[in-house]
């Protein structure tokens, strides 16, 4: 039986990261990351589907949400149990770094999935899986972001009709905001399990054998109870990719209304752990799909922030 817990937020810091850049191709592709200001070259080996115009950039920004509220339908007595497992997270600040320090405030209350969508919770809204690796436990991935969108408003609407959640309640993204201060969990390092060499307790990586997709939960949580936050695989959250804004300031910060990439967050079993921390992205278009990007849900009121 699905059901939430709740977790008291903490002001966090995520430590400072310079940027870089990806650039994936082909089939079968030898792709080569390039870390600017330390003239480093890391090779990456892995199997993936054609992709143009991927990038990664280690930073954080905030951003808009895309999932409108679905029309309301008749439903069953309403009692609060959600069909994800969740956790719920009241308003709080976190501090971000980067090149600059930013502290951001989130001011609504929200719901965020214990772990990542699975493939068996995937198929059983959708019909469908896309995944190529397949298991039904293990994550969901080879996913675009358009149907990340498109399972959150059907699951929706089957919520709402089985009286699980509330009529003003919607599933969706995460903003890369909400992401982040779930992830770090009241800690103040770059990662919510402190540092890079405790990633193995925590994180699917290419550094401790995950040549694949592992089940959902296998890892340690974070301080409240969230699985594989970094690693497994890397997450889609709602946000048009821009550059950060320069404010120090920033409450349920928002990015353009529109542009050409979408960011995922976290992490995943193609990359090394370092590539996990909080403030790690990368963006790619939406109507792209790729073997190690899922993603998790967030539950609220839709009148909230997002």
């Amino acid at each position: 039986m699905a059901c939430w817990l709740r977790a008291r937020p903490a002001l966090s810091l995520a430590m400072p990261l310079g940027q870089a850049r990806l650039n994936l191709s082909g089939r079968t592709a030898k792709n080569t990351l390039s870390l600017s200001g330390r003239r480093r070259m890391i090779t990456l080996f892995h199997k993936l589907t054609v992709i143009l115009g991927c990038a990664l950039f280690l930073a954080g920004c905030g951003g808009p949400a895309e999932l409108e509220a679905p029309a309301a339908v008749e439903s069953k007595p309403f009692v609060f149990n959600p069909s994800i497992r969740m956790v719920a997270v009241d308003p709080g600040r976190y501090v971000r770094v980067t090149d600059i320090q930013q502290t951001i405030t989130i001011t609504k209350r929200f719901w965020i999935g214990t772990h990542e969508i699975s493939q068996k919770e995937f198929e059983s809204v959708m019909g469908s899986n896309p995944s190529f690796f397949k298991g039904e436990t293990l994550p969901v991935e080879k996913v675009k972001f358009d149907q990340a969108v498109e399972f959150c408003r059907a699951l929706t609407l089957r919520d709402r009709k089985d009286g699980r959640i509330r009529q003003d309640m919607i599933y969706r993204l995460p903003t890369e905001a909400e992401w982040e201060f779930a992830c770090l969990s009241g800690v103040n390092t770059p990662f919510s399990f402190g540092v890079l060499e405790n990633s193995g307790e925590f994180a699917w990586s290419a550094e401790n054998g995950a040549d694949k997709t592992q089940p959902v939960g296998g890892k340690k949580p974070n301080a409240w109870g969230l699985y594989d936050m970094h690693g497994n695989v890397w997450e889609w959250v709602v946000d048009w990719f821009a550059p950060h804004p320069k404010a120090v300031q920033l409450t349920d910060p928002a990015g353009p209304s529109g542009g050409k990439h979408k960011v995922f967050k976290g992490g995943g079993w193609s990359h090394e752990a370092k590539f996990a921390r909080v403030t790690s992205r990368i963006m790619m278009a939406p109507d792209m799909g790729i073997n190690f990007v899922g993603f998790r849900v967030v539950l609220s009121e839709t009148g909230g922030s997002r």
